[in-house]
């Protein structure tokens, strides 16, 4: 239901415009990641924080200069809950305004960037931007540390306590933990993968204890039709059907309304007992199948939990490859200054823009080089 994110100085420019619903050089929505947004319905979107004097950008900035936070490219200076609104749960208005509280709260709220709702995509969602202020232990002065303030005891507490603060402000149950949200930050496959798990062992319970009743009600039954049988002749070693004692064709007679050997009450609840038995006894079997088959699905969803987890990257290869991303966008940056601070020929000029548009600088005189050389051949 909530997912956290960590970005560097270098990410902010991006990020703050994807949630502003900033549009590039060609009049399309900046996007992060691969979201579908739907024009027409961000006229609805709507941001739940106080607006900063300057705009996002510059309060990441001030608010920055106002702390300890150390001037390297790799350190996160904002972070981002992204909270999605539960399926099919309602007043949504409601449901973001009471997390937003309680974000801000925990985090403080003059360390908020924006919290912006968006509604133009599949479901509507809230992220939640703010600086990760922490106070030191040593010196007791705040300081920028994501990774202080996002620790593993913190990502597992967040749910727990996330559902406990809606139930309490909305006055209804939340729909917040679901056995895929307990226990930290997931990605998607984990979180689709253990979700299908839960379901499978709750089903499977369900099932065990039906099972377990009804076999409790059959043995019940069992001896109450060991019991009776002493009283019906030719009832020996073993337990009657209702065919069996539908066929004894026992008639009430007018003597004190006995039959021999067994009075009619008696014949009654025999008949009645060994309905209930074989009844009993089907709903026991169907109970049994459907334990079986949920544990069948149960081993379908820890295989596939199994494999979501081998295809998730290691978080080693994901720090590697954010840090790459950064040095790349630093890189075009410098460059483009280059472009614009200093003189240059053409041909370089030319090789540095195709360097910024991710193409080969070199490309342009291969191709000639090309030209000149099947030239060369066709004279030969």
């Amino acid at each position: 239901m909530a997912n956290v994110q960590k970005f560097t100085r270098a990410d902010t420019g991006h990020l703050c415009a994807h949630f502003e619903r900033g549009k590039d050089e060609k009049g399309e929505y900046i996007r992060f990641g691969n979201q579908n947004i739907d024009a027409e319905r961000t006229p609805l979107n709507y941001n739940l924080a106080p607006d900063h004097d300057g705009g996002q950008i510059e309060f990441i900035r001030r608010r920055t200069s106002e702390v300890k936070c150390m001037n390297r490219p790799d350190v996160n200076v904002v972070c981002s809950w992204v909270v999605t609104l539960p399926q099919g749960f309602g007043p949504e208005k409601e449901f973001f305004e009471e997390t937003y509280r309680f974000l801000a709260d925990r985090y403080g709220r003059g360390n908020v960037v924006s919290a912006h709702v968006h509604k133009d995509e599949n479901q509507p969602h809230m992220h939640f931007a703010f600086i990760p202020v922490v106070t030191d232990k040593k010196s007791g002065k705040e300081k920028v540390s994501a990774k202080e303030l996002l620790t593993k005891i913190e990502l597992q507490r967040f749910h727990p306590e996330l559902q406990a603060a809606l139930e309490r402000g909305l006055g209804r149950e939340v729909p917040v933990l679901n056995g895929a949200t307990a226990g930290g930050n997931r990605t998607v496959v984990e979180m689709k993968a253990e979700q299908d798990i839960v379901r499978a062992r709750e089903a499977v319970l369900e099932a065990e204890k039906e099972a377990q009743a009804a076999q409790g009600e059959v043995d019940t039954l069992q001896r109450q039709k060991f019991a009776l049988r002493r009283d019906v002749e030719g009832l020996k070693g073993r337990l009657m059907t209702t065919k069996e004692v539908k066929d004894l064709r026992v008639e009430r007679t007018f003597v004190a309304g006995n039959l021999k050997g067994i009075t009619y009450e008696q014949y009654q609840a025999l008949w009645r007992t060994a309905r209930r038995v074989e009844k009993v006894d089907a709903e026991r079997d169907k109970a049994i199948k459907r334990a079986e088959a949920a544990e069948s699905r149960i081993a379908a969803a820890e295989a596939k939990a199994e494999q979501a987890q081998k295809e998730k990257p290691s978080i080693k290869v994901q720090q590697e490859n954010a840090t790459l991303r950064a040095k790349l966008r630093r890189i075009e940056g410098w460059l483009k200054k280059i472009l614009d601070t200093l003189p240059m020929p053409e041909p370089v000029r030319a090789a540095i823009q195709n360097i910024i548009r991710d193409r080969d600088p070199f490309l342009q005189e291969r191709q000639q080089s090309q030209k000149r050389d099947q030239g060369m051949d066709m004279n030969i």
